[in-house]
């Protein structure tokens, strides 16, 4: 009895142990992408940005989303590749109004993603 008690509070320690790591891992990943696109859409509006920059923004991506994927549905992490893609797109023909919009939309997306998988009473209710 003890040690079928001991093994449940054990396992729901790990449990919790790993959804806060899980939360805070998913958190920073995104602020740090966050800013990295600020960057990019500051330079993109400034018409500074080259493609050297939206391929070095696409490649931090792609090297996060696989680590991402073990924590985030599929879901989520398509519409940030189709939009940066674009975007990259975009930035490698020197369509600068056409990068911007682009950019924003991934601007929100890496903003509304990490609220949805924090604890929190709106994602419970």
């Amino acid at each position: 009895m003890f040690r079928t008690l001991l093994s449940i509070f054990v396992t729901a320690a790990l449990i919790a142990c790993l959804s806060v790591w899980e939360m805070h891992y998913v958190q920073t990943t995104f602020a740090e992408f966050h800013s990295i696109l600020e960057t990019l859409y500051d330079k993109t509006e400034a018409q500074n940005a080259t493609s050297e920059d939206g391929d070095a923004v696409l490649t931090y991506w792609k090297t996060k989303k696989e680590i991402l994927h073990v924590w985030l549905p599929h879901t989520a992490l398509q519409e940030v590749d189709f939009q940066l893609n674009e975007a990259v797109g975009f930035l490698r023909t020197q369509d600068y109004p056409g990068a911007l919009p682009k950019i924003e939309t991934v601007l929100g997306i890496s903003e509304s993603i990490p609220r949805g998988y924090t604890f929190g009473i709106e994602n419970i209710f």
